[in-house]
């Protein structure tokens, strides 16, 4: 069969952050992304002594403007060991519930260290570039750091 079949790419838009930020201690936010009907965040801690906080954040616009905690993890210190993952979903109807101007999501991290390391990955449903609709290729083959 010679068929080829972008399925999820169309439905989803998938990015991962690798996070070493030299302040981990601090609370920050991991890139902002616009909002679909569905919102997956994970966080995978990496190496370090844990995590401290993690929570689903709304805003306006790209750069922040506004940010509302939409959702908390409740037991994100559970995240102290290679691997361990932590995994929060929000759907467009709670994130315009915590606040109704908002265009965009992404998620607050805050680390017990400094040299603390994290990939976090975020998963849109019907997000970026498509909505609420399903578009070709919403997750593109390779992206380029600028």
């Amino acid at each position: 069969m010679t068929a080829e079949y972008q399925r999820l790419k169309s439905r989803f838009q998938i990015k991962t952050f690798f996070d070493d930020d030299a302040t981990a201690a601090t609370a920050r936010y991991i890139g902002w992304v616009e909002m679909g009907k569905h919102f997956v965040a994970q966080v995978a801690f990496g190496a370090g002594t844990g995590i401290l906080t993690f929570k689903i954040f709304a805003a306006s616009d790209s750069d922040g403007t506004d940010a509302t905690v939409v959702l908390a993890h409740a037991a994100p210190t559970d995240a102290d060991a290679a691997n361990d993952r932590l995994t929060l979903e929000v759907s467009a109807e709670q994130v315009l519930a915590a606040l109704a101007t908002a265009t965009h999501v992404s998620v607050e991290l805050d680390n017990d260290a400094n040299s603390d390391e994290n990939a976090v990955t975020y998963i849109v449903e019907g997000g970026g570039n498509g909505g609420r609709f399903a578009y070709e290729d919403l997750t593109p083959d390779s992206e380029i750091a600028a």
